[in-house]
């Protein structure tokens, strides 16, 4: 029975993953406006635009990003604090960008053993 439930668990984990998440913003830009209190131009509407933005940038991409990367951003995202679209992009670019500097030097040692041989 236990083991059911874990199951039903992680297709939950991975189901919500398959989309973007839904952030409440409202909290998050008020937190922002009142952060950068004087400066001219940022308003709770200019964050929500920016948010929304970003969101849809992130749906339009969703499905080419990695599962596990996704998941570790999500999770990264409700580890406390205000959640934030903007925040998940620049997540999801770090883990894009570590992936590629590792397949990267993957590629340069395998060509530098080969070339010992």
């Amino acid at each position: 029975m236990a083991f059911a439930a874990l199951l039903v668990g992680l297709g939950l984990v991975i189901n919500v993953a398959d989309t973007v998440p839904y952030y409440d913003l409202k909290p998050t830009c008020r937190a922002a406006v009142n952060l950068a209190a004087g400066t001219e131009g940022r308003t709770i509407e200019s964050c929500m635009a920016g948010e929304d933005e970003a969101r849809k940038g992130l749906a339009k991409d969703w499905s080419k990003i990695p599962i596990a990367e996704r998941n570790q951003c999500i999770a990264t995202m409700a580890k406390g604090g205000f959640p934030s679209y903007v925040e998940l992009v620049v997540c999801v670019e770090m883990m894009r960008d570590s992936r590629v500097h590792r397949e990267e030097e993957r590629a340069t040692n395998a060509k530098s053993k080969s070339k010992k041989l």
